[in-house]
This record gives C-alpha cells, sequence and structure tokens, in this order.
C-alpha cells in the first residue's frame, strides 16, 4: 500500500528522509519563529525515530506559540508511549490497561519477552506457548479479512493482544475483549507512526491511537520507516518480530492496519 499525500504537501512519496530532514532544517534555520516549519521538522524527526530531536522542536514551538499547547501534549504523550512500548515489547515494563486487570496470560506473555530479551529463548518459548494457550480466540469479520476464526497482531511480542495509546498512556487491550476496532486511514506524517483509532470494550467507546509500526531505529530503511513495507526478522523458534507497518494476522489471512477496515469480533 503506497501512501502519498497532498494536504498540506506533508508526504509525496519521500525517497529519502535525510535529505527531506536536511532541507527542512535550513527551512527553520531561514524562518525560526515559524511554528509550521518547525512542526514540519518535527513530524520527519518523529519519522525517523529520533525522538530527542522532535522532542527539541516540541518544546521550542509550545514555548513560542500559545495555540499549539494542546497539540505538543498530544505529541509529547505519543513519544513518551512509544519509549514505553519499547520497555513493554522488552519484557522489562508492563503495558497499562483499559480499567479491567490484564489477564494472567498476558503476564506470562510479557516474562515470555523478558526472556528472549535475555537470551533465554528456551524459557521464552514456554512462557509464550502457555500465554497463547490461555489466550481466548474470537471469530469475528473486517472488509480487508473477511470473516475470521481469530485475529492477532502478526508480531509474536504482541499476538493475541492490540496495543492502544489512550489518555496519554500505552496500553495492552486483548483482541477477545474487543467488540470493534477501527483505524482511520493515513493524512499525515504522524498517522504512519500512531495511527487515530477508535476500540469498542464491554460497549463502551475509546479513541486513541495504535501504533501504525514496529519499533524501528533512526537508521532503519526508509522504506521500513514511512510504514511502506513490512520486514520480519524469524527466530530458531519460529517467532516472527515485525518491522515497519503493523500486521494483522488472521485464520483467513493477513493484512495491515490500515487495509483491515472496521474491525467486528
Amino acid at each position: 500500500m503506497k501512501i502519498n499525500f497532498n494536504t498540506n504537501n506533508e508526504f509525496t512519496g519521500i525517497d529519502s528522509l535525510p535529505q527531506a530532514i536536511a532541507q527542512a532544517v535550513a527551512a527553520v534555520k531561514s524562518q525560526p519563529a515559524s511554528s509550521d516549519l518547525r512542526m514540519r521538522l518535527f513530524k520527519l524527526y518523529c519519522l525517523q525515530a529520533d525522538w530527542d530531536r522532535a522532542l527539541r522542536q516540541l518544546d521550542i514551538v509550545e514555548k513560542t506559540d500559545d495555540d499549539t499547547q494542546r497539540q505538543c501534549e498530544l505529541f509529547k504523550n505519543l513519544i513518551l508511549s512509544e519509549r514505553l512500548r519499547q520497555l513493554v515489547l522488552a519484557g522489562q515494563r508492563e503495558a497499562g490497561n483499559l480499567g479491567d486487570a490484564l489477564p494472567e496470560w498476558c503476564e506470562l506473555l510479557n516474562k515470555a519477552n523478558a526472556f528472549y530479551h535475555e537470551g533465554e529463548a528456551t524459557k521464552g518459548e514456554e512462557y509464550r506457548h502457555r500465554a497463547l494457550e490461555a489466550a481466548t480466540a474470537m471469530s469475528g469479520k473486517s472488509e480487508g479479512l473477511e470473516t475470521f476464526d481469530w485475529i492477532a497482531d502478526g508480531d509474536d511480542r504482541l499476538g493475541p493482544v492490540c496495543e492502544f495509546i489512550f489518555a496519554g498512556g500505552y496500553r495492552w487491550v486483548p483482541f477477545s475483549d474487543i467488540e470493534v476496532l477501527n483505524v482511520e486511514k493515513p493524512t499525515s506524517l504522524t498517522d504512519l507512526i500512531w495511527a487515530p483509532a477508535t476500540v469498542v470494550v464491554k460497549g463502551q467507546t475509546h479513541k486513541g491511537y495504535i501504533p501504525s509500526r514496529y519499533p524501528l531505529n533512526s537508521e532503519s530503511d526508509v522504506s521500513l520507516l514511512t510504514g511502506s513495507r513490512t520486514e520480519w526478522q524469524e527466530s530458531e523458534s519460529d517467532r516472527y518480530i515485525g518491522q515497519g507497518r503493523k500486521m494483522w494476522v488472521s485464520s483467513s489471512g493477513e493484512c495491515s492496519l490500515f487495509e483491515a477496515g472496521e474491525i467486528s469480533i
């Protein structure tokens, strides 16, 4: 799925992210008081996963343009959630929830990620299988996946859980708890990093964000940073770790989070 944005010329098929950043830096230097130019640079730094530089631009904008306070606060929370996310996927921290305590198998999955991160693959595999056996598979349907008997994140660090950033916090939501999941189509650069999304759990609607791509570093290929493709790293234990755009997998096939349409479970 190739994405081209025309809105505010935010995205027109970036082939060289370093070049785009260099041009944005030059533009900011020529007009340092322009909040719009700094926000453009901020978004490019986010796309490059250069969080420190992104936050520095955000701090300047927040101090010099009162009208951007709410937007800056939102982006700060998204970056903090992204950093927490990396720790959670390494099993070094636990994700939040949407109110009810997460089921026990989420803790098993978190421990599995910790064991894998520490190089103890045998223990990691044991805990991962225990988590998968305890998780509840739920059938459903969507435009992109049609009908399915089960659905999961393609990345085995997550599997039966859906990542969700809500009320300033990074959270895990078991797919078995979700009644409806809808991810909006991207319209800006930051949507390629955090996709606006709505989840319905126990009849309550929550509006937040789902990470659009798997964690990357600033040296990653531009096609992965922009989410133009997904790359899988397979371990000896048939465990897949994703890079690039987030993918849903199901009993009926797979598709990216932007192509699934509204998912009803």
